[in-house]
Order: C-alpha cells, then structure tokens, then sequence
C-alpha cells in the first residue's frame, strides 16, 4: 500500500487541482462563472473527484482505499448527473470513468503506449465537454479544435506515468501535432514560441531525468502543462 506523507498528499493534492484548473481553462469559460453557476460548480466538483481517480491511476503503487472512496464517490455524482441530465454528452465521461478504472484494476491493457493514449483521451475530456455544453448549449468546431489539443497535451505531459524509458520520438511527434494545432487556432508567434519553448525543455528534462524520480517528473510535467494551457487559453 502506498505510504501517505504529507509531503505526497500535498503534491498529489495540488496535481488534482492544476488537472483540474487545465480542464477549466480548456473549456474556455470565464474562471468566476464556475463558482457563480450551480450547474457548473456541480460539474466542478464532479471534475474534481475525477481528478482524484485519475491521479491515483499515475501513482506508481496503487491505493485499494483511495481507489475504492473515490470509485464509489464517483459513481454515485455520476449517476446523479446522469438522472439529471440524461444527455449523449454524459456518456464521454462516463466512457473515461470506466477506463480510467480499467487502468487502475485490470492488466488487460498492459502496453505502456496503449495505456498512455488512453489516458490522454479520458483526461479531461468529458468533463470539458460538460462544461463547454452546459455553458454554452453548445459545442463548436473551435472547442472541438481546443479538446483536440488538450488530448495531446494531455498525451505529452502525462509520459512520466506510463513511460519507464526513454523514448523521445513518441514525444517529439506529438509535440509537432500540438505545434500545429496551437498553428491552426491561430497563437500568436510569440506564444508560439514560448509554447515550443515549454515542449522542448519538458521532453529535454524526460531524456535526462532518472525515470525512478517520479515525484520529480510529476511535479515538473504539472508546472509544465500548467504554463503550456494559460499561454494557450489566456
């Protein structure tokens, strides 16, 4: 069982809420209406328990009692939104909370690269669709465009959970996708650089680092994902 310090509370707990943070950025709301709106303070709070479950599958040892409270808190919000609001775009994120619960338990996804892609799409991407639709009453090809973006950087950011070795082309790939997606919504080019600038030094430091250190590549990915989404959502 995973031993809990403060130390590994703290930084888990701030890695939920930058998840968190990123996924409210994404959905491209003001920040104030989360906190204003029930429906969306609702959502929050659903988005932050997903966030818990999430987290605990890139824990190298898992934990049965977090697994379990946050399984169970889960499903019972879930089901609530779900009675609430029995729309299409609940299932997104009920497809990610099963797989996110198919990584956790079960060894029958056990290639890193497969469980990787996997965590990319259910990252986020329920919840952001909730959000953007809940809000807007809408989904449009420009939040289309920005969810797209965000499984990628989801993707790249997220490599310290699932990669033991290096494996540079994996990242310098996606990070030529994200590139081009940040291109194609029309960044600035001196966002743009310093967005390539982030993407560069976090797969520099990936080549570098001892890939035992995983509190050490967690911490530097969320400060990295964190600067890659307020450059580009801000």
């Amino acid at each position: 069982m995973l031993k809990f310090d403060r130390s590994f509370l703290i930084q888990s707990g701030l890695r939920v809420i930058s998840m968190v943070f990123i996924w409210m950025l994404f959905a491209n709301i003001s920040l104030k209406l989360f906190f204003v709106n029930p429906r969306l303070l609702h959502l929050l709070v659903i988005g932050l328990v997903f966030a818990v479950l999430l987290t605990a599958v890139s824990w190298p040892r898992k934990n049965a009692l977090v697994i379990i409270l946050t399984d169970t808190l889960l499903a019972i919000l879930l089901a609530s939104l779900y009675l609430d609001t029995p729309s299409i775009n609940v299932w997104l994120i009920l497809i990610g909370f099963l797989l996110a619960n198919l990584l956790l338990i079960s060894n029958l996804i056990d290639e890193p690269h497969c469980r990787w892609i996997i965590y990319g799409f259910i990252s986020g991407t329920g919840i952001v669709l909730l959000f953007t639709t809940t809000y807007h009453h809408y989904f449009s090809l420009v939040s289309l465009m920005y969810m797209t973006l965000m499984i990628f950087a989801n993707i790249f950011f997220f490599y310290y959970a699932f990669m033991k070795q290096n494996n540079q082309l994996s990242m310098i790939v996606v990070s030529v996708l994200i590139l081009m997606l940040c291109f194609t919504l029309a960044i600035s080019f001196f966002k743009m650089i310093l967005i390539a600038g982030i993407l560069a030094f976090y797969a520099y430091f990936e080549s570098r680092v001892n890939f035992r250190n995983f509190e050490k590549r967690a911490n530097v990915s969320t400060v990295s994902f964190l600067l890659f989404s307020m450059l580009v959502c801000f």
